[in-house]
């Protein structure tokens, strides 16, 4: 997590390379910025934003810079296809009885993809010919589904990643495989759960 002076650095030198009186113009600005970004290591921005300058010619946004963050991450920790595959597999032979178990044994990611564990159920007794045909077919567009929405919130700050969470029924605290820390959230707005600190740090720069 970077501190508001070390950012203070990061935005000097953006601002020294982007002139336009537009980007990061006041202490407003600023705060906004800092808000969503401070969950990252001053390590990691000073890198996303150099490899920001380098390769493009337009003036970084904050999502340009997390997708900067998550491109130079060295490994994203996601299970290949048939791997996961693999998994289910093992999962579904013990599954006619135990369905409940081999479904809580699975990865969250793997568990997304599956769905329930009457799916696992209803594999098993299904001819082995069109689990690993039909099955398997649905299974690995499921769960690159799944590998991309976890790509895409590991863009995102750990408040909004949990409030997207509760908005969408997913087991408090964990989006795939990783884990989030709690915050509280005041209401839903969009449909989209805001949280509370970030609502109201929003409605302090607009005036609401």
């Amino acid at each position: 997590m970077v501190d508001r002076e070390k950012f203070k650095v990061l935005v000097k030198g953006m601002k020294a390379v982007y002139a336009q009186p537009a980007f990061i113009p006041d202490q407003d600005a600023f705060n906004v910025w800092y808000e969503l970004l401070k969950d990252l290591s001053y390590e990691e921005l000073s890198m996303a934003i150099q490899k920001h300058i380098m390769t493009s010619p337009y003036t970084p946004t904050i999502a340009d810079i997390r997708e900067a963050v998550a491109q130079l991450a060295p490994d994203d920790g996601i299970m290949s296809e048939l791997k996961a595959w693999n998994l289910v597999r093992k999962a579904i032979r013990n599954s006619n009885y135990h369905a409940e178990e081999e479904f809580d044994r699975l990865p969250c990611m793997i568990q997304a993809a599956v769905g329930n564990p009457a799916n696992l159920r209803e594999w098993a007794m299904m001819p082995i010919e069109t689990v690993e045909s039909v099955e398997q077919s649905h299974f690995i567009r499921a769960y690159r589904a799944a590998a991309e929405r976890d790509k895409e919130m590991a863009k995102l700050t750990p408040e909004v990643r949990e409030a997207y969470a509760i908005g969408n029924n997913t087991e408090p605290g964990r989006i795939g495989g990783a884990a989030i820390p709690p915050t509280v959230l005041l209401s839903v707005e969009d449909g989209i759960p805001m949280p509370a600190r970030l609502k109201k740090r929003m409605q302090e720069l607009i005036g609401v």
